[in-house]
């Protein structure tokens, strides 16, 4: 029982590392997209000035002592403040997971729990895979309305341009580049750790 327990807690610490890197990952990924997909101009602003309101969006969602939102060139309504509170909520959940399960994966690893949780490991890692083949199936844009639907109480994220213009520069393939880049980084994670177990099985 306790090893299970263990080994819960260390897929879900790779899950919140792995939502962690991707977030700090979504910062230089940003600054492609505005030069691939001339975000800048679209604002209509310089793209430093594009930059800089991107920046105070990411420090507001993951700086824990800042508590209210203002991008100086992008106003917001009370319900787009509302859900980006909501996401702030998330990122500080995960980061903290990241941080407070630390302890669980290094009992993992140290006591070689991969050894027995093999198939387990095998089955955690095609969860990604599965879920991204279910978004080529329907399309990215209704799985992104799913994913929205399932993790946020209420509509507030589906934004208005016109009161919440900071969306146009948000575009859906930033979105699903930002989920690509979390299944290779999730994928990476898991496939050191099994076959770290892999190898120790061999020798």
């Amino acid at each position: 029982m306790r090893d299970k327990f263990i080994f819960g807690l260390s897929v879900l610490w790779i899950i919140a590392l792995s939502v962690t890197l991707t977030i700090i990952l979504s910062i230089p990924l940003f600054a492609l997209e505005m030069s691939w997909y001339h975000l800048a101009d679209l604002a209509q602003m310089s793209a430093m000035r594009l930059w800089h309101n991107f920046l105070v969006l990411m420090n507001y969602l993951l700086n824990p002592f800042i508590g209210q939102l203002h991008m100086p060139d992008f106003p917001s309504s009370a319900s787009g403040l509302e859900h980006f509170a909501e996401v702030k909520m998330l990122f500080m959940l995960t980061l903290s997971l990241t941080i407070v399960l630390i302890p669980a994966f290094v009992i993992f690893v140290k006591e070689n729990l991969s050894l027995f949780f093999h198939n387990g490991l095998r089955i955690v890692m095609g969860l990604p895979i599965v879920a991204g083949l279910f978004a080529l199936l329907i399309g990215f844009d209704q799985f992104f309305v799913i994913f929205h639907e399932v993790l946020f109480r209420d509509n507030s994220w589906l934004f208005d341009p016109s009161t919440d213009p900071i969306i146009n520069v948000l575009p859906e393939q930033f979105f699903m580049h930002t989920f690509l880049i979390f299944i290779l980084v999730y994928e990476l994670l898991f496939f050191i750790i099994y076959r770290r177990g892999f190898n120790f099985r061999k020798k």
